[in-house]
């Protein structure tokens, strides 16, 4: 008797776990549909896509293309990190985006756009230099297709120059200097180094009837205490002459030489005590 109650009690635990494993076979299966049915773009379509944030740059038509991609999408089925992707690697304007799928049917999009500060163009073998370029406040390049109405607004921009690799670099220091020329009522209107390293720099005095550029050959080192030397020479009462100056030459150990404008001499406009003190202090 023990033998046969043996055997019942082998054959119930295995019809148990028959019975247990074609349960979890069914809810495995069952989920497995399930799901595939959830990720199929027909089911829960998207109805909207929501820019949370206004754009200033930006066109929104290219936008407007991309989130029509995700829109064929279902909530389930979009793949939120290819989405954020698309908008970042496909329009230029965008720095960061933020993208949230609101339940049943919304996309919510907020896109930081990068903030120009200057215009920029490489001084690399590789680049484009027909692209137009623009710089960031974060010293970072990119390259937008511009419209006509952005193209009359940044062509307004100074334009800063440089190998790529060094584009913050040039930024900082660039806006050091603009800084220290404000006391001249100068500012930059072009500023960088070529792929020597040489510093070089075009100026305007905004604030004249007759706008002044001059061209300052800075060199490779201490360009901002070279820089100085010349501010500190025509901060007092030389500053009215600043108007007749061509170019400057900084690259001197005590001084620098000026270039007049030709014009200015023959009027008599510049004194000859100025034309031929030595430019030091």
């Amino acid at each position: 008797m023990d033998k046969v109650s043996n055997t019942e009690s082998k054959r119930a635990n295995i019809f148990t776990r028959l019975i247990l494993l074609l349960i979890i076979v069914l809810i495995i299966t069952s989920l497995g549909i399930v799901i595939n049915w959830l990720n199929k773009p027909g089911n829960f379509p998207f109805k909207k896509v929501e820019l949370i944030n206004q754009l200033e740059n930006q066109e929104s038509k290219e936008l407007q293309k991309i989130a029509a991609q995700a829109l064929n999408g279902g909530f389930f089925s979009l793949n939120v990190d290819e989405f954020r992707e698309n908008l970042l690697n496909k329009l230029p304007w965008v720095k960061s985006v933020s993208v949230r799928k609101l339940w049943p049917d919304k996309i919510a999009v907020e896109i930081i756009e990068y903030k120009p500060v200057v215009r920029w163009q490489s001084v690399d073998n590789h680049s484009l230099k027909k692209t137009k370029q623009l710089l960031s406040q974060e010293g970072v390049i990119f390259r937008p297709q511009l419209t006509a109405d952005q193209l009359l607004k940044f062509d307004q921009m100074a334009l800063f120059f440089g190998p790529e690799m060094n584009a913050r670099k040039i930024l900082d220091k660039c806006f050091a200097i603009n800084k220290k020329l404000f006391t001249l009522n100068l500012g930059i209107k072009q500023c960088g180094m070529n792929n020597r390293r040489t510093w070089r720099l075009i100026l305007a005095d905004f604030n004249k009837n007759r706008e002044a550029n001059i061209e300052i050959q800075v060199g490779k080192d201490n360009v901002v205490q070279r820089l100085d030397r010349f501010v500190q020479v025509f901060s007092g009462k030389l500053k009215q002459f600043l108007v007749s100056i061509e170019t400057v030459d900084l690259r001197y150990t005590n001084g620098f030489s000026i270039k007049w404008n030709a014009s200015d001499i023959l009027s008599g406009r510049l004194q000859k005590e100025v034309i031929n003190k030595p430019l030091t202090k």
